[in-house]
């Protein structure tokens, strides 16, 4: 048996920052733990994966900058968008995807061919299932997934993913979910499914019933572990679940790869210090959805004549501003672009429209959560969070102000919300996700020695 030393990894991730950001903080980590780390994503992220110390291949193709405003792309309501933009974003990216960790591939074999190779695929790049179906070139020693999404997979215990459903309680609930399943695989999911059947088929791999789901079950059960970046407590339970799946915790605050430092705004100290004890509302919606009267607008005005709130507005685009006419309330601060970690820190409520991301930050700071979103996963963030009891769920993501600020009046008024979302961040703190996937990496390259 050849002698083992630290296995080689390939990191993947679809260029989004939503996508690529939880990736960079596990890139850093591993890399801070001796593992030589090759990234492969848009090329966009060369200097932040280099100034750390990776490894960077751009992706090729028309698909290497995911562009959410795209018109074949743009964010949907669920489930309209398991269909066009699915496929479109994910699926026909996969000759790229596949093209990209082949020449990454053959690079590490030829460098050392003794060293096994460990994917951690972050889990909606699809190209990395192209070889796991028999396409034609070099595999991985080893697969790991990494969940920066809520679970999508499919269980009897559950509504299909996008329409933002609780878990079923009765059998009633049970026979109907069923159905909708159905409906997901043969009707909605029709369209990405076939795509990715042909598409796979183009590079000489074979999908046949008894390996192909629908595509999110597809990228979750044909992996050697699954890794879902949550804690348990703000995932569905599954009584059908397979043992591949296990939880890391999130990243929680400390974890996260920051780079370089940020400029903070010049009013920055009065949100530290907060002098006259204010109540701080922060309204965030993430780095895709920029329309800012969804969210960010209404949220201002909500709390405009309130005297002893303060409501802080962060953009998520360096260089973003709001519309020239909307007047900033007196009692409101917007900036641009502001680590969530060194806002939420001081922050009672966090407004946002449910990117994962976002979700999970407010989590790790034990900050309770008021959601308004109702494209790509988002109404399955906003059914987490309100099944986990953590916060309100608006089931809008155009709502107005009154409805705002009912919503976080609710969430202030009633010490419940807050109290689980510390009772989650002490979960979180339980948790070391950084060493976890490095156990992962690790168990899962000695399993391939062994095969040798």
């Amino acid at each position: 048996m050849a002698q083992i030393s630290k296995p080689f990894v390939l990191l993947t991730s679809m260029p989004a920052m939503g996508h690529y950001a939880p990736m960079r903080a596990i890139a850093n980590g591993l890399i801070q733990r001796g593992y030589e780390v090759t990234i492969l994503t848009g090329p966009r992220y060369r200097e932040s994966a280099e100034e750390m110390g990776a490894t960077f291949v751009a992706l090729g193709g028309h698909l290497n900058d995911l562009d959410f405003n795209h018109p074949k792309i743009l964010p949907k309501p669920a489930p309209a968008m398991f269909a066009d933009a699915i496929t479109e974003a994910f699926v026909k990216a996969i000759p790229d995807q596949h093209e990209g960790m082949q020449h990454i591939l053959r690079s590490l074999r030829d460098k050392d061919s003794s060293r096994p190779i460990v994917l951690v695929n972050e889990c909606s790049f699809l190209g990395s299932l192209a070889t796991t179906f028999g396409a034609r070139g070099l595999r991985p020693d080893a697969t790991i997934a990494v969940g920066i999404l809520p679970l999508m997979l499919s269980s009897k215990d559950l509504a299909p993913f996008g329409p933002g459903l609780p878990p079923a309680t009765t059998p009633e609930e049970r026979e109907s979910y069923a159905a909708m399943r159905t409906h997901l695989n043969e009707v909605s999911m029709a369209l990405p499914k076939n795509e990715f059947d042909r598409i796979l088929g183009t590079l000489g791999a074979t999908v046949t019933k008894e390996t192909q789901h629908n595509v999110f079950d597809t990228m979750i059960l044909n992996v050697d572990r699954f890794l879902q970046m949550c804690v348990p407590s703000l995932e569905y339970p599954r009584s059908d679940a397979p043992d591949s799946i296990r939880f890391t915790g999130g990243l929680p605050r400390g974890h996260r790869y920051r780079g370089k430092e940020v400029q903070m705004p010049d009013w920055w100290k009065t949100i530290i210090t907060n002098p006259e004890k204010k109540r701080i509302v922060a309204v965030a919606q993430g780095t895709v959805q920029l329309d800012y009267t969804q969210l960010v607008m209404p949220t201002l005005t909500a709390f405009a004549d309130v005297d002893d709130v303060m409501t802080v507005a962060v953009l998520g685009k360096h260089g973003a501003s709001l519309p020239s006419d909307f007047v900033v309330p007196n009692n409101a601060y917007v900036g641009d672009y502001i680590p969530y970690d060194d806002l939420l820190e001081h922050v009672d409520v966090f407004v946002t429209n449910g990117g994962y991301g976002g979700f999970q930050h407010s989590m790790s700071h034990g900050v309770p959560i008021v959601i308004g979103g109702t494209t790509e996963d988002k109404p399955e963030v906003a059914a987490r969070a309100e099944w986990a009891g953590v916060g309100v769920n608006l089931k809008t993501d155009r709502p107005s102000p009154e409805q705002v600020r009912t919503a976080v009046r609710e969430v202030l008024a009633h010490p419940k919300y807050k109290a689980r979302a510390l009772e989650i961040e002490k979960e979180m703190q339980t948790y070391d996700p950084i060493q976890i996937i490095a156990d992962s990496v690790e168990e899962l390259a000695k399993a391939a020695v062994k095969k040798l």
